[in-house]
Parts: structure tokens; sequence; C-alpha cells
């Protein structure tokens, strides 16, 4: 008799408690997250336990996250972020989910460094710290007038294929989720917004 031995990735575990799905779950968007790269290779897969807000289509989007690793040497356009985050070119950000301060656009992405990745912007957000967080926003604007191009509404429950057509998953609305297994950063004016989650 053969048998064929297989690897088998699974992810640790993230939801604590379930208290409130959405009823069916939701269709995750893949179509803006083109070029996303985990350690150099083309993203084929999106981790669970991800926050989504509702796109105008009814489909659902990532609320693209990432944290400032380190002080950039151009504090003025650049930010060193973390690795394995879903960010592409074109997309505009701010820093903090309190939207407080300026945003604008990705012109470049530096991938080089094996600890830190660059973000190049058109124009400043402002100075940034060690762990701040950088977020995903609808468009270049001036501190005050910065809106979130999704606004956060709930928890992905389910790992999701990015190489076919668009698929769902189970949405968390009322939880625990353990936040040392999140795939991207959440700050406290997030975790705010969420409040009906939490975070432990």
């Amino acid at each position: 008799m053969y048998f064929k031995r297989e690897k088998e990735f699974q992810y640790l575990p993230g939801i604590e408690k379930i208290i409130e799905g959405v009823r069916g779950g939701g269709m995750i968007a893949r179509d803006d997250m083109y070029g996303a790269a985990f350690g150099g290779i083309q993203l084929d897969e999106l981790p669970p336990f991800v926050i989504v807000g509702k796109g105008i289509t009814g489909a659902y989007h990532v609320v693209k996250t990432a944290k400032i690793q380190a002080v950039a040497a151009d504090l003025s356009t650049q930010y060193k972020v973390k690795k394995n985050h879903v960010f592409v070119l074109g997309d505009a950000v701010t820093l903090g989910c309190n939207l407080n301060k300026a945003a604008d656009k990705i012109t470049a992405i530096d991938k080089l460094n094996t600890g830190y990745d660059v973000l190049t912007l058109a124009g400043t957000i402002g100075d940034a710290a060690v762990d701040d967080v950088i977020v995903l926003v609808n468009d270049v604007a001036v501190a005050g007038s910065v809106t979130f191009k999704y606004e956060p509404e709930f928890i992905t429950m389910d790992p999701v294929s990015l190489t076919g057509a668009n698929q769902s998953c189970g949405l968390l609305v009322i939880g625990t989720v353990n936040e040392v297994v999140m795939s991207f950063p959440v700050d406290a004016a997030l975790k705010n917004i969420m409040r009906r989650i939490r975070f432990v």
C-alpha cells in the first residue's frame, strides 16, 4: 500500500469567543490587493482575523494597516514599516486610525531590507514614531478632512484565496479576538471604532 505524505499549514487560533456573526458571511474583494507580497512572494491567500469594511458594490475590502518599525532617514515622505502588509502603489494612507493627520499616496515601496519595508509617499503625512499605525484612507487630504476608504466593520474568520474569483468567509460582529495572532496591526483608535470586538 502506498501512503502519500503532505504538509499541512494551519493558522493559529484567533477567535476566542463568537457572540454574533454576519449570517452567510460576506464576499471579500481581492482586486485591491494585487501586487501585495509577504516575504517577497506574491500573496495568494488572505490570512484570517483581518478587519474589513463594505465597499459600494457590497463586497468587503481589507482595512489595510502597517506598523512603523523605525524612524526613516527622510522624515518627510518615507516611512519604515514592518513586513507582511498588503499596501500597494497608489494606496492613500495616513498616520493613526483617529484620522487627525494629513493623507497622501504611496509612490514607491522598497522591500530590499529583510527587517522592514520603506513606503515613500508623494507628500508628508507627519512625523511617525515607532509602533504608530499607518492605515488605508480614501484619498489625498489635509489634516482634519481624512476619511477611511472602507469603514472598519467586521473581522474575517477564515482565510480567503486570492487566486480565483472573489470568495466569501465568516465575519465576526461581536466577540473576542486574540490580537497577537492578527495579521495586521490595530491601534487604540481602531479598537475604539471596533468596540463590539474585545481584543485580548
